[in-house]
């Protein structure tokens, strides 16, 4: 189910919470950018997981080169 979209009043409220300084003129801006954040998060999260290792099972380590076949 996705999230409701945040309303300015959402945001201000968000940011008075957070500390966070957050002009009137910037509010709309701020607005429009977290809610289309949080569409693309939305659907990142339908996702099935699978096989995917977490994160910490990265090796930053590079794999030995595979030989290519020579025709």
């Amino acid at each position: 189910m996705p999230a409701p979209t945040l309303s300015p009043e959402d945001i201000a409220r968000l940011a008075r919470r957070a500390g966070l300084p957050l002009p009137e003129h910037r509010l709309a801006d701020v607005t429009a950018t977290v809610n289309a954040i949080d569409s693309v998060l939305s659907s990142l999260r339908t996702l099935p997981p699978g096989d995917t290792p977490p994160a910490p099972a990265f090796s930053a380590v590079p794999r030995p080169a595979v030989p290519r076949k020579s025709s």
